[in-house]
């Protein structure tokens, strides 16, 4: 009797729907360290020639020297976080870290990251173009400017 039920009952669950694994993307992103400085007197404005990609776009900021303190690449999967350390040091003489959240994909398309820095008391929602770059300036610590050149794209 117990068998028949069982072979009756083996047709149910075949035709019930089978949850499927929550998808989780996969981004390649790059965070480049940029330090500003000098923004008063005149004079030209010197871009590191291996920020050379972005100088259109940094001329604009009021800076009169910009240039790449550190470059990190890292893969990071929809829900995780990791983090990357920053040169310099705290105040206190701690170590620095930007820890990168990663929250998918906005309904047009952007990719969506979550930025903190519990150092510099520093925490952003950004929304970045596949491929593309977006800067975000950290709050100053004293001493020259840090900002970030933030590169995502999907993998």
């Amino acid at each position: 009797m117990r068998a028949a039920c069982l072979l009756l009952l083996l047709p149910l669950f075949a035709s019930l729907p089978v949850a499927a694994a929550p998808s989780t993307e996969r981004f390649l992103v790059e965070l480049r360290v940029i330090e500003g400085t000098g923004n008063s007197g005149g004079g030209a404005q010197t871009v590191d020639p291996k920020l050379a990609h972005f100088a259109k776009d940094l001329r604009a900021l009021p800076f009169k020297e910009l240039k790449l303190v550190d470059s990190q690449t890292t893969a990071i999967r929809e829900g995780e976080r990791v983090s990357l350390e920053i040169p310099g040091l705290t105040k206190a003489g701690k170590k620095r870290f930007l820890q990168v959240a990663a929250h998918g994909r906005q309904a047009g398309g952007k990719l969506r990251f979550q930025l903190t820095i519990e150092a510099l008391k520093f925490d952003t929602l950004v929304a970045v173009p596949d491929g593309g770059t977006i800067f975000v300036a950290a709050p100053k610590g004293g001493g020259p400017a840090l900002l970030f050149a933030f590169t995502a794209k999907s993998r």
